[in-house]
């Protein structure tokens, strides 16, 4: 045999073992985007699970686990684009709430869209509870189970050359789940508002706002009055950067993230604080010397569950999600397997 004739056999040699490879997949593209846990988690009204969303190549899902770790059963997977945000279970634990965000338009001039969805447990049953015309962000459940607030933001836009697009002119909402009647609660349009909570006994909100500084906002559901809070502590920044608050089911202790400190790098390091809301005083619960956020309370013992982000300040989050006391005294990893 020639050497031209070798070379053509070479080469058509390669060329089917290449086809071959690729109709087996080993040399297809698959599925790209982030894999990893969302950020924000809830607890099932008896202590026992936690509902978060996780991401597998970019395809979004609602999952549930045991609090003390095991094996994840999937609620809800997202829409082909579509990202799942903030689950949350109902008071009866009966059902979860949760976001659904997608984009509209041209690529370069895509506007982000979200909606709330109530799904059941028992028989999978989804009921859309906003239209698909507004963004909404986040939602929670009034303590009687009966109604849902949520924040829904006005537009999307940067209202600076050099910041992000990002979501403004927020205010809080609430649906009735027996009449699916929605009325607004607000009217602030605020830059930024976020985290939103009910008060035990259901007559007023916590929320996060932004005004010159981060805030927390207690709002009366009856008179509509005001009040914000202060917290007092040892905090890097000052004024505090406040993240993620989340009130006790007693309402006597709010969690929240805030920085603790800076690395050598100038990069802020966020830890959790738990702050006492009759005198103001917080204390550091968290030496993780990581991106904590997301505090969420135990119903029934002195923990909390937080979110630590190990890939803060980097291209891709890196989550993880532990069990803490309540004085900072002692933690342990939520170990998640998926099927």
């Amino acid at each position: 045999m020639s050497l031209i004739m070798k070379n053509i056999s070479f080469i058509t040699g390669m060329i089917l073992l290449f086809l071959i490879l690729w109709g087996m997949g080993y040399l297809a593209g698959g599925p790209t985007g982030y894999s990893g846990f969302g950020e924000p988690t809830d607890i099932s009204p008896n202590d026992e699970e936690i509902v978060f969303t996780y991401e597998h190549e970019g395809e979004s899902a609602i999952y549930t686990a045991p609090v003390s770790g095991g094996n994840a059963e999937l609620v809800v997977e997202a829409t082909e684009g579509n990202t799942l945000l903030h689950p949350t279970f109902s008071p009866d634990g009966e059902k979860i709430a949760y976001v659904e965000q997608w984009e509209e338009g041209e690529e370069d001039d895509a506007q982000p869209l979200g909606k709330l969805v109530l799904i059941d447990r028992t028989n999978g049953e989804k009921k859309e509870m906003t239209d698909e015309e507004g963004l909404v962000t986040e939602a929670t459940f009034s303590p009687d189970g009966q109604s849902l607030f949520f924040l829904q933001a006005g537009v999307h836009t940067n209202y600076s050359p050099i910041a992000s697009e990002r979501a403004h002119d927020f205010d809080m909402y609430r649906v009735h789940l027996d009449t699916e009647e929605i009325e607004q609660i607000t009217n602030k349009e605020a830059y930024d508002m976020s985290d939103v909570n009910v008060t035990p006994n259901g007559k007023a909100l916590l929320y996060r706002y932004y005004d010159e500084s981060d805030q927390l906002v207690f709002q009366s559901l009856e008179g509509g009055s005001e009040t914000t809070v202060t917290p007092i502590g040892d905090f890097a920044a000052d004024p505090p950067l406040i993240s993620s608050p989340a009130l006790s089911p007693d309402g006597e202790y709010i969690a929240f993230s805030d920085v603790a400190r800076t690395d050598e790098d100038g990069t802020f390091i966020y830890e959790g604080f738990r702050m006492d809301v009759e005198t103001k005083q917080a204390a550091q619960v968290t030496s993780f010397g990581e991106h904590v956020t997301s505090p969420v309370f135990f119903h029934h013992q002195d923990k909390l569950v937080v979110t630590v982000d190990k890939g803060f300040a980097t291209s891709e989050p890196d989550y993880s999600y532990w069990v803490i006391r309540a004085d900072g005294t002692a933690r342990e990893r939520i170990e998640i397997n998926f099927p």
